[in-house]
């Protein structure tokens, strides 16, 4: 195999497939990325078996074959390179050479008979998907994925079709719940139920959306979702199993509405939430007529209280909330205002954007 490549396109390939590499990984060779150079194309492909992406990019190939390099040395090394031509060659026993200007590597490399089949990408039935939509619903659902391995079907956000084209993202830990509502397709997909897609190969696919332009294409088959932008290709392998029915956790009634500003808010608990236990993060809301005081308090640290003006009119209530579960959500929310729905102080808060009310946040209370 010999091939000459420019580059900065080989480093914004390499840098879109490097991520999918695991650092710590039990079989040597996923922790290097697959290249086959074909007639005026080289091909990038990595995958950790549960995620995969697969980068085409333009060469003058002399010699088609394929390798496999080390992902970690073959970024650093392209990275160091100067701005100028290189030429890959594969030599004897595997190794393969490097040349840049007066700069030259030789690396070993694995066969590349040995690197896992990746699924088909091509001869896909592909759906047309708005991008921008799909990134506003991962940014707005992805950081409420839970992280306990032991509840691996909450690993991952659901997403499943409601009426009227419409589809629904959902994550919840169990402590708090995201979901949105978005038109994001062109053609409802055939889905007879939800899907739970894994974060990291969620990370992943917003990752490749904001790196790459043009037109998003999904498609779904055989228990993976797959995602093609201009010849950038990503497929992640679905959690199995039954997501649980989070519509049992949203309330149905919250007679008490309070309207407050949202930066005012995120300021108010990042301040509060200093001295509050490390561990729980608890901080109680006093809120009553016109006014929301938030207090938060530490035995060996001390407490702490501030207020802010809400618009409020009902009966006096408090309410503990974990404040970074709060924290979590605000930045997500794009409204300036705020809507908090409250029951009691016994029943799960309900936040949305004021002119927002495809996104909602729910979150459950605590006992301080």
């Amino acid at each position: 195999m010999k091939f000459s490549v420019n580059k900065n396109s080989l480093l914004e390939a390499l840098q879109k497939v490097h991520s999918v590499v695991e650092k710590k990984n039990t079989v040597p060779i996923l922790a290097n990325i697959l290249c086959v150079a074909e007639k005026d194309k080289l091909s990038l492909a990595a995958t950790d078996l549960e995620v995969g992406i697969k980068v085409s990019l333009p060469v003058e190939t002399q010699q088609e074959g394929k390798i496999t390099l080390s992902a970690k040395h073959f970024i650093e090394i392209v990275k160091e390179l100067p701005d100028k031509p290189l030429f890959i060659t594969k030599k004897n026993n595997d190794w393969v050479e490097i040349v840049c200007q007066k700069s030259r590597f030789n690396i070993v490399s694995l066969p590349a008979q040995e690197y896992p089949t990746l699924p088909s990408f091509e001869q896909k039935k592909n759906i047309n998907c708005r991008a921008e939509a799909l990134t506003d619903m991962i940014n707005k659902t992805s950081f409420a994925v839970s992280s306990d391995a032991t509840r691996y079907h909450l690993n991952g956000v659901y997403f499943e079709p409601l009426k009227n084209n419409i589809m629904r993202m959902i994550a919840t830990d169990g402590h708090r719940l995201s979901f949105i509502d978005q038109e994001i397709f062109e053609e409802v997909p055939e889905l007879k139920r939800g899907l739970i897609i894994p974060k990291k190969g969620l990370g992943e696919l917003k990752k490749l959306l904001d790196q790459s332009e043009g037109h998003l294409k999904i498609s779904f088959d055989r228990g993976y979702f797959f995602a093609n932008i201009n010849e950038n290709y990503l497929f992640i392998r679905l959690i199995e199993g039954e997501y649980p029915d989070y519509r049992q956790v949203i309330p149905k009634e919250t007679k008490n509405e309070i309207v407050l500003d949202r930066d005012g808010l995120i300021s108010a608990l990042r301040r509060v939430s200093l001295l509050s236990h490390e561990k729980s993060r608890g901080v109680k809301l006093k809120i009553q007529n016109g006014e929301m005081s938030i207090h938060s308090s530490n035995p060996d640290m001390g407490e702490a209280c501030e207020e802010i003006d809400i618009e409020y009119s009902g009966e006096p209530i408090e309410i503990g909330f974990n404040a970074k579960y709060l924290l979590d959500c605000l930045p997500v929310i794009e409204s300036d205002k705020l809507r908090i729905k409250i029951k009691d102080r016994l029943s799960p808060g309900i936040l949305q954007g004021y002119d927002q009310k495809n996104h909602t946040y729910v979150i459950m209370p605590m006992r301080i």
